[in-house]
Formats: structure tokens, C-alpha cells, sequence
């Protein structure tokens, strides 16, 4: 570590306990991050770019190097309160079916520029929910980190050994990872012990896909696959013990994009919403302590459908989500990410990081960001880092309409374009990312 980061090191060291002072009783442990005048001043209007597809073999290969990372036996230090993270979120009773028209986000490998939906650049901000929606909004949901802090997390490479942390010099309170296959959502090998998180205790987002390319939302509607989506719930609320942390299972994730198998199109949105609510009622019945987080890619690709019509209702979620890369529109400087924050895609629907932090707060949920990094291929953007960062910080908190965690895609895929650490394409956005978080 130079001797140039010390003192901000320290600082932020002091800001941390500084923020957690107050909520000391609640939250004695200082894993989170916390927001400080500087940042909330950087953050006054901040948003991100693209969306991404990967093929087939893509998803095979990521999800291969997702699980190679070397296992540790050495857990990290937890760094939440359980009963703070774990607290559950009071589910809002008359929550309705599906926002007004709109739709949305990004995904988990960034994809090829062309397949993308025509993305539209507007102030217009998204139609209001309906009566019932907003009556879900306002209904108290119990925050699950102190306002003006939040979990800050990584996938990939070093996370579950510890040498991200060390890195970056702040411990990791939430890690993500995949088990996004029929099989691979049953067997959840990476949390058996001995396996990349097999010793895991902070929190963790898991990402468990939903269908095959052989299925169908109808059929899940009618209840096809309940039986695989109950023994994955099984199996993960035994595989995850008497751990302290929450696990955030982002179930059908990016499913307003083409590729994934779980895709949701035209004419799907009842099939769909049926089916989720199908596998929320077997989340609250098998492990209601897990946290079910509705999770799109940042704009809607290729499904002729704004995905807003998808939401299944704010008694049925309990954290929105969004993967949010550097592309589509590539974000170089200050004035790139503030002109990004506002977009809507095609459709009307959020896509830049403040709408869809707008569309959580209108039916009163939590946001997070469970992907998201820079994009070597399309510029090293320490710019982009900086306005994540800042957004993060300036909206920090478990109530409806903060951030409550999110996660940096530190996984070597499509030629190295996204790892911070362990990779070299990103020098300057990994210094940047050294010194903020």
C-alpha cells in the first residue's frame, strides 16, 4: 500500500465510524460503507450505461470461471449485524401486479453492441404506478442497513479467499455468484463446504437462473417445475446453515434480455408473474430468510416487451435489482455519467441508474446492483468508477428507494473486459476503485 493512500484510507476509516455511530446498538459491526458530505455532493445526479448479451457457450464458460476460483478455508470476518441484514422486510399488504408501461437494464457478461433495443435518451420519467402500487410504496418496510450505508460487495476472482479484500483494503460484507442451470440451481455445488463459498459467512447474492431452453413460462405458471425450484430452496437453506449472512437469490435475473433461456416476451408477462409468485410463496414456505430480489438488465433486448409489465407485484419482491456496465453509452468523463443517469430505453422504461433507483422507490423497495464493473473494450473510465461510487454513497440505505448493496463483477470473461483485480486492462479504473471503496 503507498504511503500516498494511507490518508485516505484513514479518513474513510473515520467516516465509516463516524456513520455507524449513531446506529451503533442495530449495527455494531463496520462492514458497510458509509456516505459522507463529499460524497453526497458528488453525487447529486449520477447514472450508467448499457446492457449485454452473452451466447450459450458464453454462460457455460463464465459460469466455469466463476467456480474455479482457487476455495479457501479461511472465512472472511463477517462484517454485518444478522439481526440487522437478516431483519425481514415487512411485506406490503394490497401490493398490485405490474407498473404502467416502461422497462429496463443490463446483464450479467456485457453483450455485443447492435443487440441492444434503440435506446432512447429522455428526461421523461416513468409513468406512475397504479393505486395499489402506490399504496404498496407507502406501506413501512424495515430497513435492512442503517440509512447511509450499504453493502459493498464482488464476485470472482479473490473474494471468497480474501486477497479482493486485502486489495482493496476494506473487508467484502456480500459476495455474488451463479448457479443459474437446471442442474447447477439443485446442486449449488460453490456452497458446499470445501467450495469457493463453502466458508463463506458475510451475505450473498446467488444468482439461480429459472428455466431451461426446453421449458416455459406457461408451463411454470402451472406449476411444471415447482418440484426443482422447492429442492433448490431446500438444498440452499441447508447448504447455507446457521451462517450470519443473507442470502439475496436473484431468481429469473435479466429476464427482460434474449440470452438467457428465462427470457420473458410479448405475450409472457401473466405466464411470468404467475410463475414467480409461484416460486415466492415456495421461497417464504421453505427459507423465508433469504431475501428474493427482482433483478433485470439494465434496458429491455430483443423481447418486444417493456418489463415494467412484469413486475409481479412489491409483496412478492423484496429488493429490485440492476446490472449495470460501461456501454451502451460508454461513459468516459463527469459530464458523460451525469447525462447518463436520466435515460430511458426504448420503451420508456429506466434505464440509467437514477430512474431505476426512482422505479424502487414508486413501489417501495430497496435497490441493488449486483453486477456491475467497467468494460476494457470499451474504455478504461475511472470516470464511471468515480459516478458509481458516488451514487452509491449519496443513496446509501435499506429503505425504499436506497441502495442496498451491490457487487463488482470481478470475473475474467470475454477477454478480461471487467476485473478490477487479478486482471490488467483496467489500470486506472482499478486505482480509482482502490482509493473510493
Amino acid at each position: 500500500m503507498s504511503s500516498s493512500r494511507l490518508p485516505r484510507r484513514a479518513l474513510r476509516g473515520r467516516r465509516l465510524l463516524a456513520g455507524l455511530a449513531a446506529a451503533a446498538v442495530l449495527f455494531p459491526a463496520a462492514g458497510c460503507k458509509t456516505l459522507d458530505a463529499a460524497g453526497a455532493a458528488g453525487a447529486a445526479g449520477a447514472a450508467g450505461p448499457g446492457e449485454q448479451g452473452v451466447t450459450a457457450a458464453e454462460q457455460a464458460t463464465a459460469r466455469a470461471e466463476v467456480t474455479a476460483v482457487a476455495p479457501s478455508s479461511a472465512a472472511p470476518v463477517p462484517v454485518e449485524d444478522p439481526a440487522a441484514i437478516g431483519t425481514a422486510l415487512a411485506a406490503p399488504e394490497d401490493a398490485a401486479g405490474a407498473p404502467t408501461e416502461s422497462g429496463g437494464p443490463t446483464s450479467v457478461a456485457p453483450a455485443p453492441a447492435g443487440q441492444e433495443g434503440a435506446p432512447v435518451t429522455s428526461s421523461a420519467t416513468p409513468p406512475p404506478p397504479p393505486a395499489a402500487a402506490a399504496a404498496a410504496a407507502a406501506a413501512p418496510r424495515a430497513a435492512a442497513v442503517p440509512s447511509g450505508t450499504w453493502l459493498s460487495g464482488a464476485s470472482g476472482t479473490g473474494v471468497a479467499s480474501g486477497q479482493f479484500a486485502a486489495w482493496r483494503g476494506s473487508t467484502v460484507p456480500i459476495a455474488g455468484t451463479w448457479a443459474d442451470s437446471n442442474v447447477g440451481q439443485v446442486e449449488l455445488w460453490s456452497l458446499d463446504p470445501g467450495q469457493e463459498f463453502g466458508a463463506w459467512t458475510g451475505s450473498i447474492d446467488i444468482a439461480i437462473g429459472a428455466i431451461s431452453a426446453e421449458e416455459s413460462w406457461r408451463s411454470a405458471a402451472g406449476g411444471a417445475y415447482d418440484a426443482r425450484w422447492r429442492q433448490s430452496l431446500q438444498n440452499m437453506r441447508a447448504a447455507w446453515g446457521a451462517r450470519p449472512g443473507t442470502v439475496y437469490i436473484r431468481f429469473a435475473h435479466e429476464m427482460n434480455s434474449n440470452w438467457y433461456p428465462w427470457s420473458v416476451s410479448a405475450g409472457e408477462e401473466t405466464d411470468f408473474i404467475a410463475a414467480w409468485r409461484r416460486f415466492r410463496a415456495l421461497q417464504q414456505e421453505i427459507f423465508p430468510a433469504a431475501r428474493l430480489v427482482f433483478c433485470v438488465n439494465r434496458e429491455s433486448v430483443g423481447t418486444g416487451l417493456d418489463w415494467r409489465r412484469t413486475f409481479p407485484g412489491a409483496d412478492a419482491v423484496d429488493v429490485m435489482g440492476v446490472d449495470y456496465y460501461n456501454q451502451y453509452p460508454n461513459v468516459t468523463s463527469a459530464a458523460d455519467w451525469a447525462a447518463s443517469l436520466r435515460q430511458t430505453d426504448s420503451y420508456g422504461a429506466p434505464k440509467g441508474l437514477q430512474t431505476h433507483l426512482d422505479f424502487a422507490r414508486s413501489v417501495g423497495l430497496p435497490l441493488a446492483v449486483p453486477e456491475w464493473s467497467g468494460k476494457a473494450s470499451s474504455s478504461d473510465s475511472p470516470a464511471f468508477i468515480q459516478g458509481m461510487h458516488d451514487f452509491f454513497a449519496a443513496n446509501a440505505g435499506g429503505g425504499p428507494g436506497q441502495l442496498l448493496y451491490e457487487v463488482q463483477f470481478n470475473v475474467d470473461m470475454h477477454g478480461d473486459d471487467y476485473r478490477l483485480f487479478g486482471g490488467g486492462r483496467l489500470p486506472q479504473s482499478a486505482a480509482r476503485y482502490r482509493d473510493l471503496f
